[in-house]
């Protein structure tokens, strides 16, 4: 910009040197000789920063370009942008997350304390591509729940375990063997049921009570 106000500034001051030079000289026959010379200067001072710009290295105005603080100042702000929107894009899909969680743990809890004298510590929720989840996930967008027990204390635990109902006519998928086994193996199953996951997908780690 700096560069465009200087060569309107010159061509204004060299038109206006003309015209006092023009006033100056008497009415002679030199006279159109020297309008013809003046018209040619003024060409050349026009054609000035086109003539400057051919005779220069494109790589290095490129270079110029390149490390212009307004051009890195630019840059700068997009990174910015950038960085800011995959931080809000990581809270959004951390708080569905963490809702998510909270939604699966007070859908079983009761029943887990009725039924095995467990309480549920926390739930935790391993997706694929966190960063750009933008929903409650659902199986197929899950890698693992992974769910913590505690045991309660004897007044709390219940000897008579109530029979789980699993639905049958969900279709078996072709997935490996469960992590969990025994009790657990039977929590997985009941959480498998109510949470309509694969048995698979479930985590089961009993924590001993007092």
């Amino acid at each position: 910009m700096s560069y465009l106000t200087e060569w309107i500034t010159t061509i204004i001051l060299f038109i206006l040197l003309a015209t006092v030079v023009d006033m100056l000289l008497p009415s002679s026959s030199m006279q159109k000789y020297t309008k013809l010379v003046v018209g040619l200067l003024l060409i050349v001072v026009i054609l000035t920063p086109i003539l400057k710009l051919l005779s220069t290295d494109m790589d290095e105005l490129f270079a110029k370009m390149m490390t212009h603080p307004s051009y890195i100042s630019e840059k700068n702000t997009e990174n910015l942008i950038e960085m800011k929107k995959k931080e809000i894009q990581a809270s959004h899909s951390a708080y569905i997350l963490e809702q998510a969680a909270v939604q699966m743990k007070e859908d079983v809890e009761e029943e887990l304390r009725e039924q095995y004298g467990l309480t549920v510590k926390k739930v935790n929720l391993v997706v694929k591509n966190q960063d750009q989840l933008n929903k409650i996930p659902t199986e197929e967008d899950l890698e693992m729940v992974v769910i913590v027990l505690e045991e309660g204390t004897e007044e709390t635990a219940i000897s008579v375990v109530k029979p789980v109902q699993i639905d049958t006519s969900r279709p078996n998928k072709p997935e490996p063997s469960s992590p969990n086994s025994g009790m657990e193996g039977n929590i997985a199953a009941f959480l498998s049921d109510r949470w309509q996951l694969h048995e698979t997908l479930i985590s089961v780690d009993v924590e001993g009570g007092d």
